[in-house]
This record gives structure tokens, sequence and C-alpha cells, in this order.
């Protein structure tokens, strides 16, 4: 399986390609300039030898009156044979030409794996950290702030039942935090946060084939997001989490498969708007079906145990982007990668 990596080789393997094909291009124009060179020279009659006058002349001719002189002709070269060249003619408008070059990537991001685009480990950064940080999202995401995890300053723009539609249409809501009826996005404006991390989607996919509807409210929520806030906020959409087995029985769009895919749409997304995924999935699910690990379980299969909690914030303290501004504990990784 590629990661993020992965991708950073190849992108440097492709960029060792270009820069061969750029020399290789120099040496070949260096080595006709060079051929052109040279044929010019071998065409130049020999000058004349400074030394000729030095040498002993011999007895001037007797003229010869001017109506004997006649012209010496050319020697006439052989019958259906031309002049060699050293280097054959090139027709320059064949080849310097300009043309638009058809496009060969695909730019939408639209099959990527969200385990490929997921924020890989870096190093743990202090709770600190967490003390500009708003979380927005539903209810499944309040668990971080009415827990103990270690983000005491942390600001909660989380709802119960709430989709992302209720982001984009402002409604009106129970924060699950605070208990404060608010409109969520005049909470998240005035939180002013450096870092916004947002879940939200469960409730959404109860209903079944709705996933173009839903990623297009969550491409309007990222934009009035960016519309409203600081130009350097940075942005984290963290993976939908899996759901107990059963859940799908009453539930059917909440079928673990189709969370999985609704997640690979979320990290094309990310990639397209320019914001960070963050795959908890990895901490909060099996990998062989994305399920909720059992350890974690809640008697309702959707949201998580104070225990599933903490290692989920666990997770997020080691996997940020790297940041002048941020404290780590231990070793800055700044250091440890030599960046």
């Amino acid at each position: 399986m590629a990661d993020f990596y992965t991708y950073r080789n190849e992108f440097s393997r492709r960029r060792r390609k270009r820069r061969m094909v750029v020399v290789l291009l120099v040496i070949l124009a260096v080595a006709c300039i060079a051929a052109g060179w040279f044929w010019q020279r071998q065409g130049k009659l020999p000058e004349e030898n400074p030394l000729q006058s030095l040498l002993p002349t011999a007895a001037e001719p007797t003229p010869t009156p001017e109506s004997e002189l006649q012209p010496t002709p050319e020697p006439t070269p052989a019958v259906g044979k031309t002049p060699e060249r050293i280097v054959q003619a090139v027709d320059t408008a064949v080849w310097n030409t300009s043309t638009p070059v058809a496009q060969t990537i695909d730019t939408e991001y639209l099959n990527t794996d969200h385990r490929m685009i997921g924020v890989p480990m870096l190093g743990t950064v202090t709770n600190q950290y967490f003390d500009t940080v708003t979380f927005v999202g539903d209810s499944i995401a309040s668990g971080l702030g009415i827990y103990e995890t270690g983000f005491p300053n942390a600001k909660y723009a989380t709802y119960t039942g709430a989709g992302v539609n209720s982001f984009v249409n402002n409604t009106t809501m129970k924060n699950a935090v605070t208990s404060q009826q608010e409109a969520p996005m005049d909470t998240i404006v005035a939180s002013q946060p450096d870092y916004v991390y947002i879940l939200v989607g469960t409730n959404n996919l109860v209903t079944q084939g709705n996933e173009e509807n839903f990623l297009a409210y969550y491409e309007r929520f990222i934009d009035m997001l960016r519309e409203q806030l600081n130009p350097g906020v940075i942005y984290y959409i963290q993976a939908i989490p899996g759901v107990q087995e059963t859940v799908v029985n009453e539930k059917p769009g909440l079928d673990n498969a189709r969370i999985a895919t609704v997640n690979d749409l979320l990290a094309n997304l990310a990639l397209r708007k320019g914001c960070y995924f963050v795959n908890i999935r990895e901490v909060l699910t099996n990998p062989a079906d994305g399920s909720q690990i059992d350890d974690y379980q809640t008697p309702d299969g959707v949201h998580f145990t104070p225990s599933g909690y903490r290692v989920w914030a666990e997770y997020l303290a080691t996997h940020t982007v790297w940041n002048r501004r941020s404290l780590y504990s231990g070793q800055n990784p700044y250091y440890i990668y030599g960046a």
C-alpha cells in the first residue's frame, strides 16, 4: 500500500527524469552548434601565409597582351555527383514549433484511497498545540471535549444530530459540550482558531445514495470557513470512523464498506481544497472490515468510550503537519528530518 512518502519519492523520481531530459537536450544543442562550426570552417579558403613574403621570389613573367587573356574555365563536376555535405540541411520550420500538450494527470483526484492521503506520523505536539484548535462536527466529535482527553482549552462547535448541511445553513443547535444554543458558524468564527478539525457525516450517511449531495455541502462548508476565518488557518478533515457490525441492520446507510468509500471521497476532497486528511480510523476501527474496535464500543455501536477518545486524542497529537509555531514533546521532528 502506497503512502505519503511513496508519493514524495515518486515526485522526486519524475523531477530527476525531467532534469535528465533537459541535460540531454543541452548536450544535443551543443553538438549541433559544434558540427555547424566545423562545416563552416571546411568551406573557407585557406588564408594567405604570412611567411610567403620571406621566401625567395621567382622571376616575374612577361606580361601577356590583354587580347590574348582568356578566363580559366571552371572544372566541370562529375556527372551525377553533388558536393558532399558534412551536416545535412535541417528544416527548422518543421521542429521549431510550440503546441499544447495533452493533460495526462488526473488533477481531480477521484480514485485515491484515503489511507494513502492520511497525514503520516511526525512528532508528538504538546497539549498547548490544541489551545488554538476548534473541533467542528457532530456528537461523535463531542467526546473529545466531554471526556478528559487532554484538550481542556480547545474550542468545540459540535452538535448532536448535526449534518454538514446544518453548518452550511447555520442552523441554531445545542452545543453538545457547552450545552449552549448557538449558530455554529458564529461560534466557529468567534473562536478565532489557528487550526480547524472537522468530523461530520455519520448522520448524513444514514440516508442511502446521497453521496453527491453530501460532498457538495461539504465543499461549500470549507469555502464558507475560508471566507469567514483568517487566511492562515489550517484545516484538517478527519475520517468518518466505522461502526459496530450490527448497526447496519437498523441503519443500512451506515455500512462500513460504504463509509470507507465515502472516506475515499473526503480524502480526495481534502486534496482539491488544500486541506489535510487525518485517518483516525487507523486506531479506532479494525483494518479487516473497518468496523469499530470492540474495546471502544458503546451500546449504540456508533460513539466511543472514554478510552477510545483518549486513543483518538493521542493519534491527533502524533499526526500533525510540521509547523514552526508548534511545540513538540521530546525531539523536534524539524531536526530529525533535517528539513
